[in-house]
């Protein structure tokens, strides 16, 4: 999937009555292009600029694991390049392509204490014993671990144990800095810790960072770009809003947004709005995707915080829109804390997931009540139905 970026890029600006001074072109500090991970693996066109981070998140942790280790030269790529600050490293021996990588696949030595752990890195590098040590103790208090530097591994809790193995990557000053899914192991407390610790060390050490995370609440946490990978195949990286708001295809739509998928036939179109009959009842707008025209079997996806219900059996005066709301009965609701989450069955069945806010004023009605669900246009997206899509 060629022509997508690790950030997204910004379309020139046009018709200005004034010729502007051109600004300096910033180059990436990773560019891959074109990049095969493994055999069943699509080519891979991915860049990172200096001091971002982007985030690669799918359903199959072992094949970003796969994809990080290609990066870092502990696999051979079967086809595509990868330039660390315009330089090919492709062939290149992990030691000498300016990345680390933190992974549970490179524990640490249990034979060590922290401040060793992570001098060694220097060490390997023929560094002196002196210079490794006080870095390592310069490290140590970056990373918060002030008063730890002669515990053992099995002494340190997860969260410490994800710091040092930090320290000890970062100690080496990489260009790009590779993460596998560190915050997986983490307690919750600790996992929203993380992030925040990543962000001021990206500032002050101006570090690129490539993020793989299996959780989706793991890939909003860590800002920039998202990269949404199905299997190994790369679907669309963007901004978090734009996966939410504008997904690519029915599996971005899906995987990331946790959207309801509503079957349906698109009525007619128009400015880029599709008026769907849907088979579960109910005649609804939603956004065009590419590909799509008038009488064409779809999809409708719409996340469930974006649909609106409304209880009881008075309408909702869309009739005169020539839209019709989804009708349904309520069959279960949970207080989530943060928001509650409901399900409504229409009449032939279909089921649909909404999430609402948890007012104090706002009485849950009980399962049975009547439900009507409408959504604004630009909160859902039509996309064509295709084979096993059903």
């Amino acid at each position: 999937m060629s022509g997508l970026s690790g950030a997204p890029r910004m379309a020139p600006k046009q018709g200005s009555v004034r010729p502007s001074r051109p600004k300096a072109v910033v180059e990436p500090v990773l560019d891959i292009v074109g990049l095969r991970a493994a055999i069943d693996a699509q080519p891979v066109d991915l860049s990172l600029q200096p001091g971002a981070t982007l985030t690669l998140f799918g359903d199959q942790p072992a094949a970003l694991s796969r994809l990080l280790d290609v990066l870092a030269g502990f696999l051979p790529p079967l086809g595509g390049t990868i330039t660390v600050n315009g330089e090919d490293v492709t062939s290149r021996p992990p030691a000498e392509r300016r990345m680390r990588i933190v992974s549970p696949r490179d524990p640490l030595f249990p034979h060590l204490n922290l401040r060793d752990n992570i001098a060694f890195s220097l060490r390997a590098n023929r560094k002196g014993k002196t210079e490794a040590l006080a870095a390592a103790g310069r490290m140590i208090s970056l990373m918060g671990l002030d008063g730890h530097a002669d515990l053992r591994p099995a002494e340190l809790n997860a969260e410490q144990s994800l710091r040092v193995r930090l320290a000890r990557a970062l100690i080496t000053s990489p260009d790009v800095l590779l993460l596998d899914d560190p915050l997986h192991a983490l307690d919750p407390h600790a996992a929203r810790r993380i992030p925040i610790l990543l962000g001021t060390l990206s500032r002050a050490l101006n570090l690129s960072v490539i993020h793989a995370v299996s959780r989706r609440e793991d890939a909003l946490r860590s800002g920039g770009a998202i990269a949404v990978f199905q299997d190994n195949v790369l679907l669309q990286c963007a901004d978090a809003a734009r996966l939410y708001d504008r997904p690519a295809c029915v599996e971005v739509a899906t995987l990331f947004g946790e959207t309801n998928t509503l079957t349906g036939q698109v009525l007619d179109i128009g400015d880029d709005v599709a008026r769907v009959h849907l088979a579960c009842g109910g005649i609804v707008d939603a956004m065009v995707s590419e590909d799509l025209i008038e009488g064409q079997e779809c999809l409708v996806c719409v996340r469930p915080d974006r649909i609106s219900p409304f209880f009881g059996p008075q309408s909702l005066g869309m009739d005169d829109d020539g839209d019709i709301p989804v009708r349904g009965v309520l069959t279960d609701s949970t207080h989530l804390g943060d928001h509650i989450r409901m399900r409504v069955r229409c009449a032939e069945g279909t089921e649909i997931e909404l999430r609402r806010p948890p007012l104090q004023a706002q009485k849950i009605p009980a399962p049975g009540t009547a439900v009507q669900l409408a959504w604004p246009a630009a909160h859902a997206t039509a996309f064509p139905l295709g084979a096993g899509m059903y």
